[in-house]
């Protein structure tokens, strides 16, 4: 994923339909600034999940959207606010997580030169054995 935050461009009003389910539901969709990784959009499913928003509306993520089935009674702000919100949150966990990977790494890039280290005088101690 690029490094960039994932952010809200905004409403596909191309994308916004009747639920298949039931004509009082639609699907509103809120369009990202680009389509986010498998990581990013388990964060954001596993956050939006845990919050149980007040709407207590499905959703999933689809490509670059986002999607909830709301009401046609809804007021969209409130659907606006917690979206934005939850991306936040998962663009600042998801970011805390890449820190963690690229720590992790460069741990084990350290470790592996200590080790490569290591067998070159441990190569020079068994060359000696037999001179």
């Amino acid at each position: 994923m690029d490094t960039d935050k994932v952010s809200v461009a905004g409403i596909d009003e191309s994308k916004i339909k009747q639920h298949s389910t039931n004509p009082q539901y639609i699907e509103l969709p809120f369009a990202l600034s680009y389509s986010p990784d498998e990581t990013w959009t388990g964060i954001f499913v596993s956050m939006y999940g845990n919050m149980k928003p007040p709407t207590n509306r499905r959703m999933f993520v689809l490509d670059n959207l986002i999607i909830i089935v709301a009401n046609l009674d809804d007021d969209l702000e409130v659907h606006k606010t917690i979206v934005e919100k939850i991306v936040d949150k998962t663009n600042e966990k998801y970011s805390e997580l890449l820190m963690k990977k690229k720590e992790e790494k460069e741990r084990l890039e350290k470790e592996m030169e200590k080790n490569k280290a290591r067998l070159a005088e441990f190569k020079k101690r068994a060359k000696k054995l037999y001179r």
